[in-house]
């Protein structure tokens, strides 16, 4: 199964997608970007609820348009604000999706069942939705979205409300589920994706900046990550020559994490990358370039 962006442009009152290429198979792909990046607008023509202004989506070569019902039976998606009915329980309300999307009754029960297990609703019984917790209502969403067994599963920020121990949880469950399927989690949070996704995709300005896998992403950044103990006033000075993905004040001194191609000062040493580092780079080479 092959999912390909070419020449995707999305304009409303500007222009928000601009030609983006991109070709998705099996495994965990990260989508990172700061607000406004188009994270959310390019998960959107995925799940063809909008159409692109330019450019195709295709499926193994075949047009979504085209494919329509067809390919939207394989999507399964959590967008960033769901709605629900919120007099009915998680079953009544996983239940009525059931219905429509055209599962059988029977098949449908036990599917509820499994994806309640999944996202560790199984005993909220005949709670209504209206008295879940935001992270009750977060893992709810996610099992609608897994209902129908989605070969797609398109996740907007999903982490949303979810405590430490949940997003642990979710991460779990993310890996175990993505097997021969395309997962594109969309996220700001760079621990979400890390460690769990096989490609890493990076919006700025409606633009990728960046696509490869995790390793490769990384290897550009060998020999350039370097951390300081310095004074207040020489942290706000190099701040504005290099990009600084940690600062840790204490006490007087601060400790800066800073990406620079060669020793930013005299008392800095050399560390090991992470994804933090690369994204913040990134992002601060595309703020320099609006």
């Amino acid at each position: 199964m092959v999912l390909e962006l070419k020449d995707v442009v999305k304009n409303y009152n500007k222009r928000v997608l601009d030609h983006v290429n991109c070709t998705f198979k099996s495994g965990v792909y990260g989508l990172l970007g700061p607000n406004g990046s188009g994270k959310s607008t390019l998960i959107r023509l995925i799940c063809h609820l909008e159409v692109p202004t330019e450019g195709k989506i295709s499926l193994d070569g075949v047009s979504i348009d085209q494919l329509d019902k067809q390919y939207r039976s394989i999507l399964g998606y959590v967008p960033q604000k769901a709605g629900y009915y919120p007099d009915f329980t998680a079953s009544d309300y996983l239940n009525y999706l059931c219905i429509m999307k055209g599962i059988p009754y029977r098949e449908a029960k036990k599917r509820i069942e499994n994806v309640l297990m999944q996202v560790n609703l199984s005993d909220t019984g005949l709670m209504k939705i209206k008295d879940f917790s935001g992270g009750m209502k977060q893992r709810l969403s996610i099992a609608q979205a897994i209902l129908n067994n989605p070969e797609i599963l398109l996740l907007d920020e999903p982490t949303v409300g979810l405590d430490l121990e949940e997003r642990m949880k979710f991460k779990q469950f993310i890996s175990e589920y993505s097997g021969n399927k395309i997962v594109i989690l969309v996220t700001h949070i760079i621990s979400d994706i890390e460690d769990i996704g096989n490609e890493i995709i990076i919006l700025g300005n409606g633009k990728i900046k960046a696509h490869s896998t995790p390793e490769e992403l990384l290897s550009g950044l060998k020999g350039k990550v370097w951390e300081c103990i310095c004074t207040k006033e020489e942290a706000i000075e190099l701040r504005k020559i290099y990009s600084s993905s940690n600062v840790k004040v204490k006490g007087n001194c601060v400790e800066l994490r800073l990406i620079a191609d060669s020793k930013p000062m005299e008392n800095s040493f050399m560390v090991e990358g992470d994804l933090q580092d690369l994204y913040l780079s990134i992002l601060d080479n595309v703020k320099a370039y609006r």
